[in-house]
């Protein structure tokens, strides 16, 4: 699956979500965890899936419950957020393994990260308020509130992620592994292979609470 089929099917599965009810935050941020390490190397990725989380949750609730659609936008913003805080961690948490065990991953997978990261806060609060635009008028208050508070969480995602991010490019010693040693020459990886471990410990962690 490419992704813009990735993305397609975000929107279509986010769209089956609020029509079919439950617990719309945590299934929301469940669906942003997992798709987010299959967008990241994508061009504006990440930006790209919040908006199909979005625009996906408004098409089902107009259609089943548009008198609780502000409700659900707040669901799914929370979501949002909390997916890619989840996200954040496992790409710290892998930085730190790596790093532990004598691994570097490329500087441009770093990169790309932190610049992904950094357009989806800057973006949120216009994802919110065009995804509100399609539900109805009367939610545009609440959105405008919605995106601020999302945007503010995301700067806090942001920054302990970015610390990692520039240690990880600069000093890798400051990731917390004692067991580095100064003039230790790491293993540099591929460009790619951060994503794919980021995939496997996200993977790993869904197994653990399957069981």
């Amino acid at each position: 699956m490419n992704t813009d089929e990735l993305i397609n099917d975000l929107k279509a599965r986010m769209e089956a979500l609020v029509k079919r009810g439950g617990d719309v935050r945590a299934e929301t941020a469940r669906l942003v965890e997992e798709a987010s390490t299959k967008v990241y190397q994508a061009r504006d990725g990440l930006t790209n899936l919040v908006k199909a989380v979005a625009d996906g949750a408004m098409a089902g609730a107009k259609q089943t419950m548009p008198d609780n659609a502000d409700n659900t936008l707040k669901n799914v913003v929370e979501g949002v957020t909390d997916g890619l805080a989840k996200s954040a961690q496992a790409i710290r948490l892998t930085l730190e393994e790596a790093t532990a065990s004598g691994s570097q991953f490329a500087r441009e997978d770093l990169r790309k990260v932190a610049e992904d990261f950094k357009m989806v806060g800057e973006m949120m609060m216009d994802i919110v308020t065009s995804a509100a635009g399609t539900a109805g008028g009367h939610l545009k208050t609440q959105a405008h509130s919605l995106g601020e508070h999302a945007q503010k969480t995301l700067q806090g995602v942001r920054s302990a992620l970015e610390s990692a991010l520039h240690a990880a490019l600069e000093d890798p010693s400051k990731l917390g592994h004692e067991t580095v040693k100064a003039g230790t020459t790491a293993v540099r990886q591929g460009a790619g292979v951060l994503f794919t471990e980021v995939g496997r410990y996200l993977d790993s962690i869904g197994n653990k609470l399957r069981k």
